[in-house]
């Protein structure tokens, strides 16, 4: 369920990322028609990239979180699983 949690929410926040790239872009060429000149295109691109950069460096932190944890939950249930069997297997 995770999963599906963390790939719902990463698809959202690429299609918002994409949408703000795409109106930075859109704003500057409207602008470049214009007389009016807001400020410097590096600095837009700049604001709309960093943004996306960070939010790649926690989309990457918070997977491989949930790996950890599916991992983890793998390696509990199995040494419990072990245990159950080696334990009925004395009892009889």
């Amino acid at each position: 369920m995770a999963e599906t949690i963390f790939w719902i929410a990463a698809l959202a926040c690429a299609v918002g990322e994409i949408a703000i790239l795409r109106s930075i872009i859109a704003q500057r060429r409207a602008q470049n028609v214009g007389p009016a000149h807001s400020g410097s295109p590096l600095s837009e691109v700049l604001w709309g990239i960093l943004p996306a950069i960070a939010l790649a460096v926690l989309l990457g932190a918070t997977w491989r979180r949930i790996e950890a944890r599916a991992n983890h939950m793998q390696m509990h249930h199995g040494s419990h699983q072990m245990t159950t069997v080696s334990a009925s297997r004395f009892a009889h």
